[in-house]
């Protein structure tokens, strides 16, 4: 993948190649940034997508067009639309500059998002030319695993979990409560209630790198496993709304992942076992 002209540069040279692999990463994200906070409201309509159980009741209108918005108002106000309710929830800013500040929020998030690709490619290729060829597999490893189980669990959060908890958590709300959903808070809730699924997703391969580096075993996995379902149980009343049904969405899926992480620790033992038996053999 690299030559071994880059690995016998100097210092002075690793510095310049470090400076230009952060331009460009600081390029990219900069490109990322102001590309999303054009078509920011469009990504927030996509992000407001997980709320559209409460639009087809009848609770919620998610339309950021104002167009459809004003027709809505007309058609609410009609003589003839009388079987549809009167009152909904709209978004609700409480200040001139709220929406600005959410436009920019989506920017910073969503070109994060999108610029990581690149900036983790860019910091793969300055560190790989030092690792031997078992690290840099063991790296690749951890990257497509820790970046394939945060796409699950946004996934998961994004289609299973919040068309399911919240109108769950809006039934709660008695009717002589009126009921505005701020449009600043609601964007927080849904953004860390995605990256915390997609952190919380994470955990099988944090206890595959405890196998690996020796810290755990199977066998310890297997006798700590109620003290491990107490501690999922705690993230995840920590990393979502609070209510029981929210928590056990998220503790079942993390309950799935750590008895399959058990599993995956005794595939890791035996390879580990297998290395050792045949560098034995090869010393012999």
């Amino acid at each position: 993948m690299f030559g071994d002209d880059e690995k016998r540069m100097s210092f002075t040279e690793h510095l310049g190649e470090l400076r230009t692999r952060m331009i460009r990463s600081c390029v990219v994200l900069g490109i990322a940034v102001i590309g999303c906070y054009i078509i920011s409201d469009q990504i927030f309509t996509l992000l407001a997508h997980p709320l559209r159980p409460l639009s087809q009741h009848g609770i919620l209108s998610v339309e950021s067009d104002p167009a459809s918005t004003e027709a809505e108002t007309e058609n609410q106000s009609s003589p003839d639309n009388t079987g549809k309710k009167e009152s909904e929830i709209r978004w609700t800013v409480l200040n001139p500059l709220e929406y600005i500040i959410v436009k920019f929020k989506i920017a910073g998030y969503g070109g994060a998002a999108f610029a990581f690709p690149f900036i983790l490619w860019q910091i793969c290729a300055f560190i790989f030319p030092g690792l031997h060829p078992n690290e840099r597999r063991v790296v690749q490893i951890l990257i497509a695993g820790c970046s394939s189980l945060a796409f699950v669990g946004v996934i998961v959060a994004y289609f299973g979990v919040f068309p399911l908890v919240l109108p769950y958590l809006l039934d709660w709300i008695p009717q002589w409560v009126e009921v505005q959903l701020r449009i600043t808070e609601t964007l927080s809730v849904i953004i860390k209630g995605l990256a915390g699924f997609g952190i919380a997703f994470q955990f099988p391969m944090v206890v595959l790198i405890l196998v690996h580096v020796g810290l755990l075993t199977p066998q310890t996995l297997k006798s700590y496993r109620k003290i491990a379902i107490v501690a999922m149980t705690f993230l995840s009343a920590l990393l979502t709304p609070p209510d029981p049904f929210s928590m056990l969405v998220m503790l079942f899926p993390l309950v799935i992942l750590y008895e399959s992480s058990i599993w995956a620790s005794y595939l890791v033992m035996r390879r580990k076992q297998t290395k050792a038996l045949a560098v034995t053999e090869k010393e012999d």
